[in-house]
């Protein structure tokens, strides 16, 4: 959820202004690597006034006729005007704060330059936040890094839960691995709100129930990954973490035995085509033992038949 408009517009402002400015009393060398440096320690102490809702402060990194445009074409034009909306935002949203990321900065020769990057303010009391990407053009006057024109547009909204899942979604469907002494059975289907995958897995030795697994496969906020836990009808229970190669997923699994014993592996997942995977195991460890490498190719299981 975005602020209300007044945050939105301080807040594209607060991180461009992060960007530069150089000290008057500050000499630095003409050469490219130090004008980028000073750009970058300059933005760190911008933060610091913007935290500090030092309006003037901030208002002195543009230049006297620079100019900022927010997400919704509102020009500011001046530092005049530049002070003005910074210190109404101060008022309205005391101690909030400013983060932001490693930005690209690009040094254009004949005293420009260009900065893009991602800026991020919270309100005091957390529950407001604001997320922009800026272009900041920059020029170097009497020896100062001063923002001559700054624009903003939305960042891109999060990806659901649900749609962190989306390379995962051709497992939806009833699959089977089966050999002349075993047989594995496996359903996967969304969870009512989408945001997971439900896996239930049967295994069968000579017709007779073995084990039954349920496993959810869902994206760890936490982690910043996709992440899956298990549990088994004897009592075990385990967990991966799935990263995506190229040619399909690779899985770092651990797992509890009932009898209290640890195990992992490395799984990798490669689909074939819409109706078959491949899954092959690696560094299969059980407890103080070592188990082979397998490979088993898996399934989709046709329709049942029309009564």
């Amino acid at each position: 959820m975005r602020y209300a408009r007044l945050v939105l517009v301080c807040v594209f402002l607060c991180g461009w202004v992060a960007a530069t400015v150089v000290s008057a009393s500050e000499e630095k060398p003409a050469d490219t690597n130090a004008d980028e440096q000073a750009i970058r320690q300059q933005s760190m102490r911008m933060v610091e006034a913007c935290n500090r809702a030092q309006a003037k402060e901030v208002a002195a990194a543009f230049l006297p006729e620079g100019e900022a445009v927010d997400e919704a074409g509102n020009l500011y034009q001046s530092r005049e005007q530049i002070e003005l909306v910074f210190g109404k935002f101060f008022e309205t949203f005391p101690g909030a704060k400013m983060t932001l990321d490693d930005a690209t900065i690009r040094l254009l020769g004949s005293g420009l330059a260009v900065e893009e990057g991602m800026r991020q303010v919270v309100t005091k009391d957390g529950t407001g936040k604001a997320a922009t990407k800026y272009t900041l053009t920059y020029v170097k006057r009497d020896g100062q890094w001063l923002i001559a024109s700054a624009r903003e547009e939305p960042a891109d909204e999060e990806p659901t839960p649900h749609e962190r899942l989306g390379p995962l979604a051709w497992l939806v469907g009833d699959w089977l691995d089966e050999d002349a002494e075993s047989v594995v059975l496996m359903s996967c289907r969304w969870s009512e709100d989408e945001n997971f995958l439900l896996m239930e897995y049967t295994a069968k030795i000579e017709g007779r129930s073995a084990m039954k697994t349920s496993q959810r496969i869902g994206w760890d906020p936490l982690h910043q990954r996709v992440r899956s836990w298990a549990f088994d009808s004897d009592g075990g229970y385990g967990d991966a973490q799935w990263t995506a190669i190229d040619a399909g997923w690779v899985l770092k699994s651990s797992a509890v035995l009932p009898d209290g014993r640890t195990g992992s592996a490395t799984l990798f997942i490669e689909p074939v085509d819409k109706d078959k995977f491949v899954m092959r195991g690696f560094d299969r460890i059980l407890g103080d033992e070592t188990n082979d490498d397998y490979e088993v190719t898996i399934v989709r299981r046709p329709p049942a038949p029309s009564k």
